[in-house]
């Protein structure tokens, strides 16, 4: 099935890879050295045109040490230091999730698998996550405490009318209850595992096309015929980087008490929307636009991840603060009570677009796979998919997301992934607002309307409707 015409946000960071500077002849000597570089060369491990060896393949070229430390996803789907064995390391055998956390908790030998890593609180215990109306706040904390769980904190998601709780629960079938009771009780809130979300990265050679291959006429040539303002919800943005000197960028965290991680993710986002540069080679596709950066990445012994507490959170302040257009270039999976705050937003009016994911699996990563988000995926200068993509009946567009030249925390770089196609669609859906699409069906059809068409027939699982065109400034 396809998504229907609700608005559709995503959630996923993609990778950033640095392969020369924006200086002189490092820049260009690598644009022309990229020149039909064959992207099976991560498949199998070598040496790639750049002269980067990759000894491991796939997963260990593009996940392994770098900016972002060893293995994010590590080896197999969801590998130690990602979604799997790092907390989860009972798999297979150890047939309860919570078994490893929960002191006598008893075996249930038919729990199913969790879907990726969950926050922990106090005693080890996983955490859940309830988001729903103020209205049935009550009913769902009753309905927690009924069966033996802890209400640990709460939060008011004002602009959403929503409210968010974290709890624990003592074992497995406590959980399943205060399930059904919420069903029940509070049939519009939604219980879940407090999953953890991740930077989507990865990068291959370094190659300058991006703009050209959407309809710019030049790099950093389009500015907004008035100023439409964009909510991003990443990582850290050092707003003193030259890029985003000129750029109206506010900034906040939603962080508490963790290690800060790098500003490399957030800063590269960050220009591709509104970054200004002379030479247009930092420049964004949605010059003049207002950014609202909130940063939900902390940095753990595990790496850089996001709780959804923290996203529905930023969710939150940017609906409040009227913003209708928000990039999430962040991934994870499904989530119940993500979706509901997803929902809550949309209600609201606001756009919301998100990357595809780069685990290269058929199933569109999380925010992104909702129907209330646009779904991203990336493709390279010659069309083709960038081959760690995610693929579903969820992707509704590509943009350019292989070797794209953009900033980071300090200088620049060439990066890969869907993290940065998802901000070429926000930029361009931007443009659409600034010329008066005003509502989230309007900038879908508008995009659809303007599409070059990939892959087989007019919509398919790898490219969606296809390639984005800008259609003008």
């Amino acid at each position: 099935m396809w998504k229907s015409n609700g608005v559709r946000a995503a959630v996923l960071l993609a990778g950033l890879v640095v392969w020369g500077s924006v200086s002189g002849g490092v820049w260009g000597g690598a644009v022309a050295f990229a020149q039909g570089i064959d992207q099976s060369t991560a498949d199998t491990g070598g040496t790639d045109t750049a002269g980067e060896s990759t000894p491991g393949g796939a997963i260990e070229a593009e996940y392994g040490a770098g900016d972002y430390g060893p293995g994010e996803y590590g080896p197999g789907d969801y590998g130690p230091g990602g979604y799997g064995e790092g907390d989860y390391g009972q798999y297979p055998g150890t047939p309860s999730y919570m078994e490893a956390d929960c002191a006598g908790c008893g075996e249930i030998s038919d729990a199913p698998r969790p879907s990726g890593r969950v926050l922990r609180g106090a005693g080890a215990l996983y955490e859940h996550i309830v988001v729903g109306p103020q209205g049935q706040a009550d009913a769902v904390r009753q309905a927690i405490e009924e069966v033996g769980g802890a209400v640990v904190r709460t939060r008011a998601l004002a602009a959403l009318s929503q409210v968010s709780q974290i709890a624990t629960f003592p074992n497995r079938a406590a959980f399943e209850r205060a399930q059904a009771l919420i069903a029940e009780r509070a049939p519009d809130s939604a219980l879940a595992l407090h999953h953890l979300y991740y930077f989507a990265q990865s990068g291959r050679a370094p190659r300058l096309y991006a703009p050209g291959l959407i309809g710019d006429p030049a790099p950093g040539h389009c500015r907004l015929p008035r100023a439409v303002s964009i909510g991003m919800i990443d990582g850290p943005v050092n707003l003193e980087h030259p890029a985003l000197q000129g750029a109206s960028v506010t900034y906040e965290t939603v962080v508490e008490g963790h290690r800060v991680p790098s500003a490399n993710h957030g800063t590269a986002v960050a220009a591709l929307l509104v970054g200004e540069d002379a030479s247009g080679a930092l420049a964004g596709f949605a010059r003049g636009a207002r950014l609202h950066a909130v940063s939900v990445f902390g940095n753990s012994d595990a790496g850089e991840e996001a709780s959804v507490e923290r996203i529905v959170l930023a969710l939150d302040r940017l609906a409040g603060r009227g913003v209708r257009l928000i990039n999430m270039s962040i991934s994870g999976p499904e989530n119940p009570a993500m979706a509901q705050a997803l929902a809550a937003v949309a209600g609201r009016g606001v756009v919301l677009v998100a990357s595809s994911g780069n685990d290269r699996r058929p199933l569109v990563a999380w925010p992104a796979a909702s129907e209330h988000v646009i779904a991203v995926t990336a493709i390279d200068a010659a069309r083709r998919r960038f081959f760690r993509a995610n693929t579903g009946a969820e992707i509704e567009f590509a943009a350019p997301g292989v070797d794209v030249y953009a900033a980071r925390a300090r200088g620049g770089g060439y990066v890969s992934g869907t993290s940065f196609a998802t901000p070429i669609v926000t930029a361009i859906a931007a443009r659409h607002m600034a010329r008066g699409a005003g509502s989230a069906q309007a900038v879908r059809a508008r995009l659809r309307a303007a599409v070059e068409t990939l892959g087989a027939g007019q919509r398919n699982t790898e490219f969606g409707w296809g390639l984005v065109h800008a259609g003008g400034c």
